[in-house]
């Protein structure tokens, strides 16, 4: 006769704890991914096609001629706008300067940076997946700059912010007309002139 009290007994086979949490988690994640789709929720339809995004026109042809005037900046300001914010700020050479922000927090930025060496006027250069608001604001804006330009240089200044917009990532600097920088680079177009 065999003694049962001594014979080990066979264990029973249990997965252990952490595949069974595991095998949980994962059909979780399952319900969650491929659920289907409530009335509630909003199906985007593909059509697979890439968008196209239309990029900003200036239409510079047809803005007109501002005839040259004599150089006075405080002309020059009064043509960029009459209500402007006024903050500190630094210029071109990192001198103390006043900026007069002539658009408001939730509208691209319209400013001119004014110090007694440096008269600096910079825009927002809308991109193509802007919306309307921020590409006509963008022309807006430009279309101030080009007139301020005309008053300034005449036709020369006109043609420097048609070639700057037109040919953005360059530089149109004038030295020898009182223009330090002129360019439009990283959504962003500015106009340096010496006082």
């Amino acid at each position: 006769m065999t003694d049962t009290a001594h014979t080990p007994r066979a264990k029973k086979s249990r997965p252990p704890f952490w595949i069974v949490a595991f095998l949980i988690a994962l059909g979780v994640l399952a319900f969650l991914m491929f659920r289907p789709v409530t009335p509630a929720e909003e199906v985007v339809q593909d059509d697979g096609e890439a968008k196209v995004y239309d990029p900003v026109t200036y239409d510079t042809q047809n803005w007109g001629s501002t005839p040259k005037q004599t150089v006075d900046f405080e002309v020059l300001k009064a043509m960029l706008g009459t209500t402007a914010t006024t903050e500190t700020a630094l210029d071109f050479y990192g001198n103390h300067a006043d900026r007069y922000r002539f658009s408001n927090k939730t509208e691209p930025p319209f400013y001119l940076i004014e110090s007694d060496e440096v008269f600096e006027v910079a825009w927002y250069y809308a991109a193509p997946k802007d919306d309307e608001r921020q590409k006509d604001a963008s022309i807006a804006y430009a279309k101030k700059a080009h007139a301020m330009m005309g008053a300034y240089l005449g036709e020369d200044g006109e043609r420097l912010v048609e070639n700057m917009l037109h040919t953005p990532s360059q530089s149109f600097a004038k030295p020898s007309l009182g223009v330090i920088a002129a360019d439009c680079m990283d959504y962003h177009c500015r106009i340096v002139l010496q006082k």
